[in-house]
């Protein structure tokens, strides 16, 4: 009797469960080869990931009824040549997130969570729409690459979509321990058909962020870089725009504008980044890829251009091939995103990798 009882029992949780809620796993991973032309004055081969950052997640919802639904999200960012996680000590380092959501209401939610700039200007980008970190700006100043710049400790609020629009704002505290300034982010986005669009501004205050190889300088704003020394600003102000345009079945052509204002308390600097690209189908598996950029960061201009090729293998799955060059004139060094700087101003990149998403 006890047996059929627990049985009935285990069987009652599992259907409700079920009925009530779900959690998908999913996950993206990268992996190919890498020839820097000049890293730091050698050519240079290395291995991991760079198409999309490798990452995994979960995410759940749940029916609470009245159409309100509990929700959350856990991502993971780790390098596919090592298994290490891309931020030491944290379980998940992109994001960690619950909340509620209501299709008339909106959707409420609280943790750690993506800059807007990440979220909403990166999906028009270059980087991510050819699949190629290396095409993101110099040192990531303008947070459209998914390095670990998300925001803690922060309350989010996004509206409900109408007629293509819907607005989203965040609000991450200070906390001296996990987050030692306020953040602020707010964006509009309208999609619909063929057309997608951006707006973006986010406001940081104390901000470190990594420029070791960023920069391809030994000092930045009064701060030494030196010994791989973290660079801290009290001010980091981004406005940007972003859109992208499927003009025919075969042919989508996508833009990003960014500035960037970083204030320490010696200096200050002003960082402009003009970009476009566009996406050929020359059949029903194969992309041809071209894009490319302008970046004025103070006394240093940094240009970059990138042409691929994408091959889907299915759904899920790419293989692809790209050059990457940039050049820069000024005080800084060229330096790709997660390349090792150069000697000088020019560097290019030769890549070829397999790509899948699950």
């Amino acid at each position: 009797m006890r047996k059929a009882l627990l049985a009935l029992l285990l069987a009652t949780l599992t259907t409700g469960a079920h009925a009530q809620s779900s959690v998908t796993l999913y996950g993206s991973i990268d992996e190919g080869i890498t020839y820097n032309s000049n890293a730091k004055g050698s050519g240079t081969a290395t291995v991991g990931p760079v198409a999309v950052p490798d990452f995994y997640g979960f995410r759940g919802t749940e029916d609470l009824g009245n159409q309100l639904s509990a929700v959350f999200a856990l991502q993971n960012g780790f390098k596919s040549n090592t298994g290490q996680g891309t931020i030491a000590s944290n379980a998940f380092s992109q994001f960690a997130w619950v909340g509620l959501s209501s299709p008339h209401y909106g959707t409420l939610t609280l943790g750690r969570q993506l800059d807007l700039a990440t979220d909403a200007l990166r999906v028009n980008s270059n980087g991510s729409v050819q699949y190629s970190f290396y095409l993101f700006h110099p040192a990531n100043l303008d947070n459209l690459g998914i390095t670990g710049d998300s925001i803690n400790n922060s309350v989010k609020y996004t509206t409900p979509t109408i007629d293509g629009f819907n607005a989203s704002g965040i609000y991450g505290f200070d906390d001296s321990s996990t987050q030692p300034g306020r953040v602020y982010s707010a964006d509009l986005v309208y999609s619909r058909g063929p057309f997608r669009v951006s707006a973006v501004y986010s406001s940081w205050r104390n901000h470190v962020i990594n420029l070791v190889s960023g920069l391809g300088e030994t000092s930045f704003l009064g701060e030494s870089l030196a010994n791989g020394a973290l660079f801290t600003a009290q001010r980091q102000d981004i406005a940007g725009l972003s859109a992208l345009y499927k003009a025919t079945d075969k042919l989508q052509v996508h833009g990003v504008l960014t500035q960037v204002n970083l204030a320490t308390a010696a200096d200050s600097v002003r960082m402009r980044t003009v970009e476009l690209g566009a996406d050929y189908n020359t059949n029903f598996a194969n992309t041809v890829t071209m894009g490319g950029y302008v970046s004025w960061l103070g006394e240093t201009r940094y240009d970059e251009v990138g042409v691929g090729d994408v091959y889907s293998l299915s759904n899920r799955t790419i293989i692809y091939a790209q050059v990457t060059y940039q050049r820069a004139d000024g005080a800084g060094n060229a330096a790709m995103p997660l390349l090792a700087a150069a000697s000088g101003p020019n560097q290019t990149a030769f890549r070829v990798g397999v790509h899948h998403f699950f």
